[in-house]
């Protein structure tokens, strides 16, 4: 199973397993994303003794409590904390806000296939909901999301390597 057929699978079960956690629908679509994100890097890690839902919903939960701990040990609303997680988890878009790096990874879209480079651009340039990506190419909010979880992952593959 590839990381899309995942995301199309457990994705809305992990979101809403983090909007029962949170209350809170923004912090819960933005923690799925890093949720996935964490297990492509870390698929790995993934051994096996318990099910993939389970081990996707426990990196969330983890995220989750992460983003609490923050906002707890800066004293601020957990709404605020939010803003601050969707900078920092972020990674990618954090790092475009550097020149240079924001070069680098303009190049590393253009080297990108279709559809994929343009839902990045629609995504990161554009800010694009994932259902407004979806209606752009005629297909679901899912395909949207998963297209573009692919093509940031490429991106960041790119990116390393210079290309």
């Amino acid at each position: 199973m590839d990381i899309g057929e995942i995301y199309e699978r457990y994705g809305p079960e992990v979101y809403r397993f983090l909007l029962r956690l949170s209350g809170n629908p923004t912090l819960s679509e933005d923690i799925t994303q890093t949720t996935f994100l964490k297990a492509i890097e870390h698929i790995d890690s993934f051994k096996e003794q318990c099910s993939l839902k389970t081990w996707l919903c426990q990196i969330a939960k983890n995220e989750y409590l992460n983003t609490l701990k923050k906002a707890e040990s800066r004293n601020v609303p957990l709404e605020e904390e939010h803003l601050e997680h969707s900078r920092t988890t972020v990674g990618l878009e954090e790092q475009m806000a550097h020149a240079e790096t924001a070069r680098e990874i303009r190049a590393a879209v253009n080297h990108l296939k279709e559809p994929y480079k343009e839902v990045f651009i629609l995504r990161v340039y554009g800010e694009l909901s994932f259902r407004e990506i979806g209606d752009v190419f005629g297909k679901s909010e899912v395909w949207g999301r998963v297209t573009y979880l692919r093509s940031r992952e490429k991106v960041v593959e790119l990116w390393k390597r210079g290309e």
